[in-house]
């Protein structure tokens, strides 16, 4: 299943970079696709947690009541859901689907001989061998990941397969050395390979960025660092802003000063304040730090369409939280908050 998602996915990501030309158009014109396509199964998602967010103080209220009866506290629940409208599963099922398409696309990129050149994967020993006897003669025009990769692995099995690895590098000096398709293991094979250029604004984004050369120039140490290794930078910078932004716009402006003054009982601090919030806050700092790095370790196309991914995200936050901003009225929310603890008191008083 997921390998004929892969297949669909690389034949839309060729398509784009056929009509534009320009790699690094084609991955943000890619991701927007994407997720627009996505956007309905998103919507549902972040429906639903919407809604269950916000009757998360009448939810906490009822399981203080009920905290010693767990059937009816079940009960109780279910009756919150069915009247404000939540599936329980509303939230999972949509990432469950989403979950495989994402992954698809991470290989999609990396793998472009196979999803975008439309080498079938038992053909790409021809590539994988015709690469190797020109590398072993041109050591020095090899960046030092695929010198270290030489000669190329490519079994189907990923533990031992450099050439799987080092696709899209693969990819980027082919189009960069086109001698390498006189080989006849692919001249005799395919009459016209189609090479892919990599090149967006001076960056390669069949690289990884540098980190090692980044820590080096801040310490002062900027002997052999390029321009091209420089603007690589940007990548996992932009990722990681954006990463950040994006769960500060989830997490931490998620509530207006109305709602965050619903106090769940009396003497105790607004709902902003409950359990999990710090959990949350901590996810906030997180998560562009491993975006970040993340961006840093894989090539810098994956990390192109991270960053786009995230800016996205962002502009389906702010549409989503004005969409559902009075999908549940505060004032309905207040009176069954009060109604759970009249309740309480009534009981308390017998």
């Amino acid at each position: 299943m997921l390998s004929y998602i892969m297949m669909g996915l690389g034949w839309i990501l060729n398509l784009f970079y056929e009509l534009i030309g320009n790699y690094g158009v084609t991955i943000i014109l890619f991701t927007i696709f994407i997720k627009l396509a996505l956007f309905p199964l998103d919507l549902k998602q972040r429906r639903s947690m919407a809604r269950t967010q916000k009757i998360q103080p009448l939810l906490m209220e009822v399981q203080k009541k009920y905290a010693n009866d767990k059937e009816r506290l079940n009960q109780e629940t279910m009756k919150l859901y069915q009247k404000y409208g939540i599936n329980p599963m509303g939230g999972c099922l949509p990432m469950l689907i989403q979950f495989p398409i994402i992954i698809a696309l991470y290989w999609v990129v990396r793998k472009p001989i196979v999803y975008m050149m439309g080498v079938d994967l038992d053909e790409t020993w021809r590539i994988a061998e015709a690469f190797s006897a020109w590398a072993s003669s041109n050591m020095d025009l090899l960046p030092e990941t695929l010198r270290n990769a030489i000669p190329l692995t490519y079994e189907k099995s990923m533990s031992n397969n450099t050439f799987g690895m080092n696709e899209i590098q693969i990819a980027q000096m082919m189009h960069q050395y086109p001698e390498v398709l006189d080989n006849p293991l692919i001249s005799q094979y395919w009459d016209n390979l189609k090479t892919i250029d990599f090149s967006f604004f001076g960056m390669n984004l069949a690289d990884t960025p540098s980190f090692g050369a980044l820590t080096k120039a801040l310490t002062g140490n900027t002997a052999g660092l390029t321009l091209s290794t420089a603007l690589l930078w940007i990548i996992p910078i932009l990722s990681g802003a954006s990463s950040f932004l994006s769960s500060f716009v989830l997490n931490g402006s998620n509530k207006t000063k109305q709602e965050k003054n619903i106090v769940l009982a009396e003497n105790e601090k607004p709902q902003n304040n409950a359990p999990g919030a710090d959990s949350m806050k901590s996810m906030t700092y997180i998560m562009p730090l491993f975006s970040a790095w993340f961006a840093f370790t894989l090539p810098a196309a994956i990390g192109l369409y991270w960053t786009i991914s995230n800016i996205i995200q962002i502009v389906q936050q702010l549409l989503v939280k004005k969409m559902f901003s009075k999908d549940i009225s505060l004032e309905e929310l207040e009176g069954d908050i009060n109604n759970v603890k009249s309740r309480k008191k009534r009981k308390n008083s017998r």
